[in-house]
């Protein structure tokens, strides 16, 4: 039937994505793993981990389902990351590397 091969189809495709994960990230990761940051960096790294908990908690609806009298609470806390920051109306440094990102993040760009 056709959704058993929708559901093979999404397998094979799974399948090739974690098959090709490792080989592509760990060049990435040995490239880069020893490279100096400075304190700004790292401050704009937090910063970017406390907007994706702030997405989590505010609008992801598996979480808000685990975030209710009786939901699994720690389990959405343990899957926060350890370290993060929060700055009110936090605007990065003009002309950077994170101004740039922030502007990709804010129009992305449609593929399809």
């Amino acid at each position: 039937s056709s959704s058993i091969q929708s559901f093979e189809n999404a397998l094979e495709f799974t399948c090739k994505v974690c098959d090709s994960f490792m080989p592509s990230y760990l060049p990435i990761l040995r490239r880069r793993w020893l490279l100096p940051f400075t304190s700004q960096q790292r401050h704009w790294q937090l910063i970017r981990r406390g907007r994706y908990v702030e997405f989590n908690l505010l609008y992801d609806r598996g979480v808000k389902f685990g975030l209710v009298p009786g939901g699994r609470t720690e389990a959405v806390l343990v899957s926060c990351p350890p370290l993060v920051a929060w700055d009110y109306n936090y605007q990065p440094p003009k002309g950077g590397e994170e101004e740039r990102l922030s502007a990709i993040l804010k129009s992305p760009k449609v593929w399809c």
